[in-house]
């Protein structure tokens, strides 16, 4: 029985580290190469919108990546609804072309599970959407 309760114990603990620290989350300095279509209104429900982005530099340097982020209309400070301690920076608008410096997590399913808008599904479904944590312009 302890061996039982221990192994919850250690299961939790793995699967619910506190915000902040290391849960293979990566840093990146990218450009945002494809903003696929017009994002949706704010205010018909929340949503994450996935972009294209080149990353500049570092471990994933040159690689195509896809990363999720929430509301896009809005600015990364005007967020204060449930979703604020998953989305900081000082990013004021996303604009093709840009290069962001981001904190990204490769679990995008453990922080959002509601509507994804995904554009780029219908043709890679195996490309990591990461989540995009924090967002400021570089």
């Amino acid at each position: 029985m302890k061996w039982i309760l221990l192994c919850v114990i250690a299961l939790s603990l793995a699967v619910s580290p506190a915000f902040g620290e290391d849960k293979g989350q990566i840093e990146v300095t990218a450009k945002l190469v494809e903003i696929p279509s017009k994002f949706p209104p704010n205010d018909l429900y929340d949503y994450a919108y996935v972009m294209k982005y080149e990353v500049v530099g570092g471990k994933l340097d040159k690689q195509t990546i896809l990363v999720a982020h929430y509301k896009p209309r809005l600015p990364r400070k005007k967020i204060k609804d449930k979703m604020k301690k998953f989305v900081k920076g000082k990013l004021k608008k996303f604009k093709e072309g840009a290069v962001h410096k981001m904190l990204l997590d490769p679990k995008l399913e453990k922080i959002w599970q509601d509507a994804l808008v995904d554009e780029y599904f219908a043709t890679d479904k195996k490309s990591i959407r990461y989540w995009c944590l924090k967002v400021d312009p570089s």
